[in-house]
């Protein structure tokens, strides 16, 4: 009704005469605050603080990569300080190389630290254990002011409440034993070595004000939680308090399983007398059958991704959009972007509630991909990309001679199909090369295979499948089976001449020559000898080929559906000298296109094929005859 005072007011007086002017939509919205007061998701207007502080218990999955990136844009996106803690207080889990991978993994990914164990700062040390005194410190103020008490029950006494708690149906909280202590005693039998822990006076549970859930509640009573442990080591909801203020940590973004604790951490700041930071708990990633992931699940490992050839940007864009959005109606390549990108474009627009992990990094990879083939700079991607596909050619190296020594009876389906390493592929001696050429293929020769079939990167396994006659020869079998799948259905193959369409229409259509297999593989041999090894690149290879590829044709007999489930056989003449070329360069298995693979094999490769490829196609041939085929 307020909306209508302010509407009868202008009414009741004669209108006043002013100047025409548009009127804004928001006149309109019946709005009772500014126009311009910030939505809830916006940046603050200062510089932010964040924080990644993870356990070396395990090592970097995409759960806490997404809560490091969060901060990581929060801080950059406001001009502020991105700082990395290691809160390695639980020293029984501790992995022994889960610190230095944390470094290694995030390093790859893109993200870099303002302050942290190995750069320093202002506020350090930034590994919690070696913070010790700090948090001794603190947890005495607590205990001096009365928020906190010593307690010297043992396990059996505590497992003796819980197990009463739980026969009675109450909640299995501590029950107080400790808390009538008078504090002189507590500190003689502390001084004089008893075992104790520190608890937490809780006699209430604060209310969180959450940018994400908003006002949150923690459901049922609070515990007297324990802040040091017996081997004074602190807890983590003690210690990231601490840490959290004396670093001036101003927002604090993790998985959303971390808000039923927090109540906990308002709790000690309130204790402390201090002004808690401005918290943000995004939607718990689950699988598809709605669990929890977990960073000791190898599958969703951050050097699982990278050791499969996955680009750290794409990694970084799939994390981002797994509980953060642009909004209603922004999809597909808008949601496509660099790190730069993430940090002009984030805010706190986050998701509420579990997000399934999905399969958008397919999509994101094949973009990304596109976006470093279109920059044109190989050096961008390769340095990448390298080691998991030189990983890759190792395994199936390493298979095939397996095959070869147990004569067929081990080795994968790639070393069955496939026949020595292409010579040019070979590692190069090391006083040939200005650099380290590897010790299974040379680093060069795959360099140059990305180059040329960047568009079609997916990941590393896939990359060096579809590649594979590209790094070693091809057997025969292969050869075999794939000709006799390129000719189902051919009737007869000919050559016809290239007319150019500028010139003058002739008389009679030109003349078309009758062709067999092997007659056309030994054309392209003369062809292809004709190159001049000093003149073998693309373009020469182009020139010298074309005409012959362009020349091939075949009459094919297909089934064409007519409705209704009737059909009928078509016989159409397409094209099929470039199928020629792939079949005998590639055994028409897909791959760069066939004037780079033949660069790519060199010429001793190339005709090396060719001759290959003339036999294979004399004994087809020869067995079709035998066997009645052959011809309309």
């Amino acid at each position: 009704m307020r909306s209508l005072y302010i509407i009868r007011g202008p009414l009741c007086r004669s209108p006043l005469a002013r100047p025409p002017h548009i009127i804004k939509r928001h006149k309109f919205s019946g709005r009772t605050t500014p126009a311009d007061k910030r939505k809830a998701y916006s940046l603050p207007s200062t510089p932010a603080r964040t924080r990644f502080a993870p356990s070396p218990t395990g090592y970097v999955h995409i759960g806490s990569l997404r809560t490091a990136l969060y901060n990581y844009l929060l801080a950059k996106a406001t001009g502020g300080q991105f700082v990395l803690r290691v809160e390695d207080t639980d020293q029984a889990r501790t992995v022994s190389d889960a610190e230095p991978r944390l470094y290694e993994d995030l390093k790859w990914a893109g993200l870099s630290w303002d302050e942290g164990p190995d750069v320093g700062g202002p506020y350090g040390p930034y590994r919690q254990s070696d913070r010790l005194e700090t948090y001794t410190k603190y947890a005495a103020q607590l205990i001096d002011e009365g928020h906190a008490y010593r307690c010297f029950c043992t396990a059996e006494q505590l497992d003796e409440m819980r197990t009463i708690s739980m026969r009675e149906g109450n909640p299995t909280v501590y029950n107080g034993t400790c808390i009538p202590i008078p504090p002189d005693v507590s500190a003689r039998r502390a001084a004089n070595g008893e075992p104790h822990c520190v608890r937490f006076r809780c006699d209430h549970a604060p209310v969180v004000n959450d940018l994400v859930y908003k006002a949150y509640a923690k459901p049922g009573p609070e515990d007297d939680f324990i802040i040091i442990k017996q081997d004074g080591f602190p807890t983590y909801h003690f210690a990231n308090v601490v840490d959290d203020y004396l670093m001036k940590i101003t927002h604090v973004i993790r998985g959303a399983e971390w808000l039923v604790s927090t109540p906990r951490h308002v709790a000690l700041y309130e204790a402390f007398g201090w002004t808690p930071p401005q918290f943000a708990h995004v939607g718990l990633l689950v699988n598809k059958e709605k669990q929890k992931l977990s960073k000791r699940h190898g599958d969703v490992d951050i050097a699982s991704w990278r050791d499969r050839g996955i680009l750290p940007v794409t990694l970084l864009n799939y994390v981002m959009l797994l509980g953060w959005s642009f909004g209603i109606g922004v999809k597909g390549r808008d949601e496509v972007m660099s790190l730069n990108e993430m940090v002009s474009k984030f805010d706190l627009r986050f998701t509420k509630g579990d997000i399934i992990v999905n399969e958008k990094d397919k999509f994101l990879q094949k973009e990304h991909i596109k976006r470093l083939a279109r920059a044109g700079d190989p050096a961008s991607f390769t340095s990448v990309l390298l080691p998991p596909v030189e990983a890759q050619i190792r395994k199936h190296q390493a298979d095939l001679q397996e095959y070869i020594r147990t004569r067929g009876e081990a080795g994968g389906p790639v070393a069955r199909r496939v026949g020595p390493m292409v010579p040019l592929a070979r590692p190069r001696p090391r006083e040939e090369v200005e650099e380290d050429d590897g010790d299974v293929v040379s680093r060069c020769y795959v360099k140059n295979l990305l180059r040329l079939d960047i568009q079609q990167y997916k990941d590393a396994a896939s990359f060096v499948l579809r590649n594979k006659y590209s790094i070693w020869t091809i057997r025969p079998l292969a050869y075999r089976e794939a000709l006799r799948r390129e000719t189902a259905g051919i009737l007869a193959l000919s050559t016809i001449p290239h007319v150019n369409p500028s010139a003058p229409r002739a008389a009679a259509p030109p003349p078309e020559t009758p062709r067999t297999i092997p007659e056309l593989v030994a054309l392209l041999r003369d062809v292809v000898r004709g190159v001049g090894d000093g003149r073998w690149e693309v373009r020469a290879i182009r020139k010298a080929v074309m005409g012959l590829l362009t020349s091939v044709h075949a009459r094919t007999r297909t089934q064409r559906e007519l409705g209704g489930g009737a059909a009928t056989t078509v016989v159409d003449t397409e094209r099929w000298g470039f199928a020629l070329a792939r079949w005998i360069l590639a055994a028409s298995e897909p791959g760069p296109n066939v004037y780079c693979t033949m660069e790519l094999l060199g010429k001793e490769e190339t005709m090396r094929r060719i001759d290959v490829a003339y036999e294979i196609a004399i004994e087809e041939e020869t067995r079709s005859r035998a066997e009645g085929g052959g011809g309309e």
